[in-house]
C-alpha cells in the first residue's frame, strides 16, 4: 500500500508544479470573433445588414504548462508579466481590473455613440485615486476616493493622461487639479517628485466615467470575456443599430481598440491572436488602432485598417461605401 502511494504521489507533484506554480509571464492563446448582432441589444431597434464582429484572446496565468504549449503550439504569445501588470497584482486582482475593464469599455461606448448619432449625452471622467506612495506629494495632497477632473485647465479623459501630463514636466513641477471630494469640488495644487526614474505625484488610481444623462439603454449579452479592447466595436454596433445605416457595405467587420469617451482609440494587446480570429470568422476588414499597425501589417486574408479614433473608422467605412478600397 505504501509502494502504490510513493508511486502515485509523483504524478500529483508533477501535475502541481505544471499547473500551480506561478512563472513571471502571461500567455495569450488563440481567441475568438464575437457577432455583435447578437451580443448588443438596443431596445426598439435593428442592426442593419451585416456582422460586426469583437476579437478577444484568451488570457492564461504564467504556469509551466501552459508556457510549454504556447512554445510548442502555434497561435499562442508569450508576454512578460510586468509589461502588462504591476508586480504587486495578483491573478486575482488581474481578473477584477479586466472586469471593470470591461464595464468600462461598454460605458465609454455608449458615450461615443450616442453622441455620434445625435442624442444628447452627458458624462464627465475622472481619475479615482486609490493609494499614494508613504511620504510622497501625492499622499500629502490628495485622499482615497478623490477624483481628479482636470490637470492644468485639461480635462482627464483617459486613463494614461494623467501620467503623460507630469512626466511630460521636470520633476519638481507644480500643477493645479481639480478634484471632487466626499461630493465637493476642490482645487489642489500638487507638485511632482522624482519616483522610479520619471516626475510623478506617487499615486495609482483608476480611470472611470460617470453618465447622468444616457438617452438609450442598451443591454450586453456577453460571457466569459473581459478587458478594455472592445470598446471600438462596440460603439460602431451601437451607432449602426441607432442610426440604422448600413455603414458596413456588406461586409463583414472586425476589430479592436480601447475606446476612450472623447473617441479616441489607443493600443491594446494580442494584436496577432486577433486578426487570425477575425479571419476564422470570415471578416474581410480589421479595425486596429494605429499603435499596433506594425504588428500584423501586411497578414494575408483581411484589409487590415488602422485607426486613432472612432471618427476615422466611421470615414474608412463610408470611402468603402464608395467604393474606395480600405487595404492599407
Amino acid at each position: 500500500m505504501l509502494r502504490v502511494a510513493r508511486v502515485l504521489i509523483w504524478p500529483a507533484l508533477l501535475a502541481a508544479a505544471l499547473f500551480l506554480y506561478p512563472i513571471p509571464y502571461l500567455i495569450f492563446g488563440p481567441g475568438a470573433a464575437v457577432d455583435l448582432n447578437q451580443a448588443i441589444v438596443v431596445p426598439g431597434r435593428t442592426p442593419p445588414p451585416g456582422r460586426f464582429y469583437l476579437t478577444d484572446v484568451d488570457l492564461l496565468p504564467g504556469r509551466p504548462a501552459y508556457y510549454l504549449v504556447a512554445k510548442i503550439l502555434p497561435g499562442f504569445e508569450i508576454i512578460r508579466r510586468r509589461d502588462l501588470v504591476p508586480p504587486s497584482m495578483s491573478d486575482r486582482d488581474l481578473d477584477r481590473v479586466l472586469v471593470d475593464a470591461m464595464k468600462e469599455s461598454q460605458t465609454n461606448a455608449q458615450i461615443v455613440a450616442e453622441r455620434a448619432a445625435g442624442l444628447h449625452v452627458v458624462a464627465t471622467s475622472s481619475f479615482v485615486i486609490v493609494r499614494a506612495v508613504p511620504r510622497s506629494p501625492g499622499a500629502r495632497c490628495f485622499r482615497t476616493g478623490d477624483k481628479i477632473r482636470r490637470i492644468d485647465g485639461r480635462a482627464i479623459n483617459d486613463q494614461g493622461m494623467l501620467a503623460a501630463v507630469t512626466t511630460a514636466r521636470p520633476a519638481g513641477t507644480t500643477f493645479t487639479l481639480s478634484v471632487v471630494r466626499d461630493g465637493q469640488q476642490h482645487t489642489v495644487r500638487c507638485t511632482t517628485f522624482r519616483y522610479k526614474g520619471k516626475a510623478r505625484f506617487g499615486v495609482t488610481g483608476a480611470f472611470t466615467t460617470e453618465t447622468t444623462s444616457l438617452p438609450v439603454a442598451v443591454q450586453f449579452k456577453l460571457r466569459n470575456i473581459n478587458g478594455s479592447s472592445a470598446g471600438l466595436m462596440f460603439a460602431l454596433q451601437i451607432y449602426r443599430t441607432l442610426t440604422g445605416h448600413d455603414i458596413a457595405a456588406g461586409r463583414d467587420i472586425a476589430g479592436t481598440g480601447v475606446l476612450a469617451p472623447d473617441g479616441g482609440v489607443s493600443a491594446i494587446e494580442g494584436a496577432r491572436e486577433k486578426v487570425h480570429a477575425a479571419i476564422r470568422a470570415h471578416a474581410t476588414v480589421f479595425f486596429v488602432p494605429r499603435q499596433n499597425y506594425a504588428d500584423i501589417k501586411g497578414t494575408p486574408g483581411i484589409d487590415i485598417v488602422p485607426v486613432s479614433s472612432f471618427s476615422q473608422a466611421l470615414r474608412a467605412l463610408a470611402f468603402a461605401q464608395r467604393g474606395v478600397s480600405l487595404r492599407r
